[in-house]
């Protein structure tokens, strides 16, 4: 064994270099340093080659797919991780290449690779014991706080519509707060006080997103550490390393809390049921799908977003500029996915199909419907007036990123316990569009 400390480093990893990540290093059970400023994946190479030595392990974890082989859907991982830890508000997003490629290639994919082959990192899961080898795994900061920080729910200091600025820096607190209390944790770590000391209420824009992808990333870095020091009995791993896995730290007393009655730890269904929608967002219930129908809805965006999108693409890049709206809408959908659980009064699949009326309003969309019960939901879309608005208005390359992606991602804010496979569609040129939900089986221990 290497008689130099291991090092454990932590990453944020944006989905595209037009957004910034944070990088956290702790060796010798201390954080010894931070960033929130990392940009592609050489800034990173550079970041992490500064801070490990030529002999020492290191365990490296990060917050970013590193292994998405579905085209469509979303992985085993993401799938087990919902079901799991769904009633703490944790769920995994769905993670595949139709919503993740860029210029074809997976991010967290290429970094992988490149961090194999320069510093000789080994996608691992679970981390082992005291391991003297060199290791890489994903990780996720929201079931990590649960676990971690014995929280009832995840922390809220993510900025999304409706909540405050105080709201968010509040929040802020409560995270930082949480790292403060790992001094006394098992393993403590220290030299996080001027870290946590930082004002998030005096910071607004790009400063409040650079503290939090440098919060995530020491996030990712204990659990790192975590997982080393205990080795596999602390660790739980969601899929597989072959089909893109998901470490999450385990201690003694997370098999009592996953077991507990749902009084105690609501399930999302029921906590998606009677939560109203302005306790999770902050504005009233969004009704505009009602009032003015969803195709309605999609132009007034588009005629807003494409020359926004042109004006900030000639001053950053085209491509970059796509990149993080595709991100933001795919967020904004699986929030949307939520809040139509409350409209609908449920989320089981027939609740699902009676709210295409909002969708097929105005006739634009004609569905042949080929099977429906509380299993399975399946149909064609064989007229999409979506894909028509999009080509008439010059822009039918934003007709992927403005729609069709959202279908995941609202699916799975609606219930994470239901599938979705699509195989083609009408936008992409195909006779028709291809949807098929299935119901997927909760495990016991769930």
């Amino acid at each position: 064994m290497s008689s130099i400390s291991p090092v454990f480093i932590g990453l944020d990893l944006a989905w595209s270099t037009a957004n910034r990540t944070g990088g956290a290093v702790i060796q010798e059970g201390a954080l010894h340093a931070w960033t929130g400023v990392l940009t592609d994946d050489a800034s990173i190479e550079a970041f992490i080659a500064a801070h490990v030595p030529a002999d020492a392990p290191l365990v490296v974890a990060i917050d970013a797919p590193l292994r998405v082989p579905n085209a469509q859907g979303r992985r085993r991982a993401d799938h087990e991780v919902s079901l799991a830890w769904g009633r703490f508000q944790a769920g995994a997003y769905p993670a595949n290449r139709t919503l993740l490629a860029y210029d074809g290639t997976i991010r967290g994919e290429v970094l992988a690779a490149r961090l194999a082959q320069r510093f000789g990192c080994v996608e691992t899961a679970p981390i082992p014991q005291h391991g003297a080898g060199r290791y890489v795994c994903e990780v996720f900061p929201h079931p990590a706080h649960v676990a971690l920080f014995d929280l009832p729910r995840t922390l809220k200091y993510k900025r999304k519509p409706g909540r405050t600025p105080a709201s968010v820096a509040a929040e802020f607190a409560r995270y930082q707060q949480a790292l403060a209390g790992l001094a006394a944790a098992d393993p403590p770590l220290a030299g996080q006080k001027a870290l946590v000391a930082v004002d998030a209420g005096a910071l607004r824009g790009r400063a409040l997103q650079e503290l939090e992808e440098t919060l995530d990333a020491v996030t990712c870095a204990y659990v790192a550490w975590y997982a080393w020091h205990h080795g596999p009995a602390r660790q739980r791993v969601y899929g597989s390393v072959a089909e893109g896995h998901i470490l999450v730290p385990w201690p003694e007393a997370m098999a009592a809390r996953m077991t507990a009655p749902s009084e105690e730890k609501p399930s999302p269904s029921k906590e998606k049921s009677t939560m109203p929608d302005s306790d999770r967002t902050g504005l009233p219930p969004d009704t505009l799908n009602a009032r003015i129908g969803v195709l309605t809805r999609r132009e007034v965006e588009a005629r807003i977003l494409a020359p926004i999108i042109d004006a900030l693409g000639d001053a950053f890049g085209r491509e970059a500029v796509i990149a993080v709206v595709r991100d933001a809408i795919i967020r904004i959908a699986q929030e949307q996915g939520m809040q139509l659980t409350a409209t609908m009064g449920g989320d089981d699949l027939p609740a699902f199909a009676a709210s295409l009326r909002f969708w097929t309003q105005d006739n634009a969309l004609e569905l042949e419907v080929l099977a429906q019960d509380g299993d399975r939901f399946d149909f064609n879309v064989t007229r999409c007036r979506y894909a028509e608005l999009y080509r008439s208005l010059g822009i039918p390359e934003l007709g992927a990123v403005l729609s069709c992606n959202r279908d995941w991602a609202l699916i799975q804010g609606f219930n994470p316990d239901v599938d979705l496979e699509r195989t083609q569609t009408l936008m992409q040129g195909a006779a028709f569009c291809d949807f098929r939900y299935r119901r997927s089986e909760r495990p016991e221990n769930a």
